[in-house]
């Protein structure tokens, strides 16, 4: 049997990665390390990741309060975390989390999160809705200042 020698740069294995089989994509996840996917979590630690992962650019903070600010940047890092997830409020089967906080003299902490199946009321509305506790979790502690400048100001 003859020996054939293949030679494929990164970008040409991502092109075949995103419409291989399973096994295929297995196999070049692992002569390419750089094509095993990477958590959400791993790629959101700043909101300027958020924007990347999103392909958005920053929005006008003219005329905005802090507070504003802080909220539409943490409305932006969900939607990033939840990749396109989307609530669905007709659906009692779906979990939807949300963070909970605690006050205390020296501001808010993260408390725990909590899903809500059978309803939409949440203590900050549902567009702070998250698809796993994982991710409430993660951002109520990663992004625990945007909270208090959204909550506090």
């Amino acid at each position: 049997m003859n020996k054939i020698t293949l030679s494929l740069s990164l970008n040409e294995a991502r092109i075949i990665h995103n419409g291989a089989s399973q096994e295929r994509k297995l196999e070049l996840e692992e002569l390419f390390s750089e094509l095993k996917p990477i958590s959400i979590i791993d790629r959101v630690k700043t909101y300027e990741d958020a924007l990347r992962v999103l392909g958005k650019k920053d929005f006008n903070r003219e005329n905005l309060y802090p507070r504003e600010i802080a909220r539409r940047k943490l409305e932006i890092i969900i939607e990033a975390l939840n990749e396109g997830w989307k609530p669905d409020f007709n659906s009692i089967k779906q979990s939807k989390w949300y963070c909970c906080f605690y006050e205390s003299e020296t501001g808010i902490g993260f408390s725990f999160s909590n899903n809500s199946p059978a309803n939409a009321i949440t203590y900050f509305g549902v567009l702070f809705c998250l698809k796993s506790k994982e991710l409430a979790d993660y951002i109520g502690q990663q992004f625990l200042y945007l909270y208090k400048e959204m909550l506090l100001a």
